[in-house]
């Protein structure tokens, strides 16, 4: 029976692919008529981006580490009305407070997340404020592909103890953020986010501030 995580990560991928699609429709328009004037801001631009700021565990989480710090490296697409792309991130702990819990689930000083994550722009302009949502590539082939229990683990897959014992899902697999971006200049900005890591049990805040490049090819 497929999972309510399942769901949602199929609905995540769908509603990705919307501004994937739109991305493309602006980049390959057709060449204008004399009289029609072409939005110029609306082809779909390449950009790099680097984030970092610090990081704070909520719920039980905060029993194995409290803060740390974050540092993201971002490829993606952007039209300024939409964003899609993908994310390196690397999670530093400055203190691991239970030793024994964080060995157990193999959580370790650091963590190492890929993301893939659309923004939508609420404004176009000098000031971007966003709004956007995300998931970890790995917990979706973990989720897809994670079936290799037998008939009688399946039969107590519900049970309470049986999912107290297996094993547990730290990645990110819905990541809803909010921030706004700033121009510079050019092809050049700045960004600050906020972005809320959610999994199965290891639930994190991150906030961040961004260089944004947009090389030109």
């Amino acid at each position: 029976m497929i999972s309510t995580k399942t769901v949602l990560l199929l609905i995540f991928l769908a509603i990705f692919s919307i501004p994937a699609k739109s991305q493309e429709n602006y980049y390959q328009y057709s060449k204008p008529k004399s009289k029609a004037k072409v939005d110029l801001d609306l082809i779909t631009e390449f950009e790099i981006g680097f984030h970092a700021g610090p990081n704070w565990t909520v719920g039980s989480a905060s029993k194995i580490a409290q803060a740390g710090h974050v540092y993201s490296l971002n490829f993606g697409w952007n039209n300024s009305k939409f964003y899609g792309g993908t994310e390196f991130n690397l999670k530093f702990w400055d203190q691991i407070l239970d030793e024994d819990k964080a060995a157990d689930v193999d959580f370790t000083q650091k963590q190492f997340l890929w993301l893939v994550h659309m923004k939508w722009y609420i404004t176009r302009g000098e000031v971007q404020p966003f709004i956007g949502i995300g998931t970890d590539l790995l917990s979706i082939v973990n989720e897809i592909f994670d079936y290799d229990y037998d008939d009688d683990d399946r039969y107590h897959y519900h049970n309470r103890d049986y999912k107290k014992d297996r094993v547990l899902n730290y990645n990110a697999w819905f990541v809803p953020t909010a921030g706004v971006r700033f121009k510079l200049r050019k092809h050049m900005f700045v960004e600050l986010s906020s972005s809320f890591d959610i999994s199965d049990n290891y639930n994190s805040v991150r906030g961040q501030v961004g260089f944004i490049f947009q090389p030109q090819f």
